[in-house]
């Protein structure tokens, strides 16, 4: 079991470090292109920092394990939204426009309902799978559109991308991949050893693990004042998490839930976000102490 815990340990240690040479590779490839501070967010480091819920989420359909599959989306999901935006909040109050409010936030919304729709009959299956994966594919086209149009708006700045950012994405890429299949082999053997089923793993041990690129990215952005960067990190993640990991793996293997109250847990959580922020378009250190309180009801419970 030594051996086991070990392997977790540099599993997250490449899933951490891998993600973050990826972050930040992409994020310097951004701002050569002259791609807004919300974009680059909701985006580029969302997508990046999200990197290791793929990771995790894919090589366990590849493996079978669809437990874990599910449970990291639906627990990376969770502490996004309720630990890592409630300590951002906590370090500096978080602010956005009423236009992210509108948009970004309410695309998640329905992208997490989509999801909880489907998985009513108890599993998500090939076609489920395939119309995330379609609403992804137009998710990105849209904001990729909306990123063309304010470049372009910028004028002919000079465009070069580093050979040292494009090494550091490929790297990051695939120190996210090898560190995911030991986090992934390593999370059965434990879940085997202490007798939790592989989906409460999934949604606690891997799923906090893998959402720690997200804490820091999104933690660091508070602190410098970045908000629509923290913000749009989030909602990006979750938007990702949703339509293309769950997408993907539903693809590859059905994805059975064990029960449907974590994914709605998940639903008002995630529609409770957008209600924080429309009143001041601010979500304070009261409300992300809330979140917080919130988060460790949830992990209470499914340990009770």
């Amino acid at each position: 079991m030594f051996i086991w815990i070990l392997l977790f340990i540099l599993g997250l240690f490449l899933l951490v470090k891998g993600s973050d040479y990826l972050v930040r590779g992409a994020a310097n490839m951004a701002d050569k292109l002259s791609v807004s501070p919300m974009i680059i967010g909701l985006t580029v480091l969302a997508y990046g920092s999200s990197l290791p819920e793929f990771g995790v989420s894919f090589i366990a359909s590849l493996d079978g394990r669809d437990g874990i599959a599910l449970g990291n989306v639906i627990g990376s999901n969770m502490a996004n939204i309720c630990l890592i935006l409630g300590i951002s909040a906590m370090i500096r109050p978080l602010e956005v426009r009423m236009v992210t409010v509108k948009r970004e936030m309410l695309i998640m919304v329905v992208a997490v309902f989509a999801m909880t729709i489907m998985s009513l009959d108890g599993q998500i299956g090939l076609a489920d799978g395939l119309i995330l994966l379609a609403g992804f594919v137009g998710y990105m086209i849209y904001f990729v559109c909306d990123a063309l149009k304010i470049s372009t708006s910028e004028g002919n700045r000079e465009r070069i991308i580093s050979w040292r950012d494009a090494i550091m994405v490929i790297g990051g890429l695939l120190a996210s991949l090898l560190g995911a299949k030991f986090l992934v082999d390593s999370s059965v053997v434990m879940a085997r050893y202490v007798g939790v089923s592989e989906f409460v793993i999934g949604l606690t041990l891997v799923a906090i693990g893998t959402s720690l690129p997200e804490l820091v990215t999104t933690a660091v952005a508070s602190f410098r004042n970045q908000s629509d960067i923290a913000v749009g990190n989030i909602i990006g993640s979750v938007s990702f998490n949703t339509l293309l990991v769950i997408g993907a793996c539903a693809v590859l293997l059905p994805l059975t839930s064990p029960t449907l109250v974590d994914i709605m847990v998940m639903l008002v959580v995630c529609a409770l976000m957008p209600l924080l922020f429309w009143t001041g378009l601010k979500l304070t250190r009261l409300e992300g102490l809330m979140l917080l309180g919130g988060y460790c009801a949830y992990m209470a419970y499914i340990f009770a």
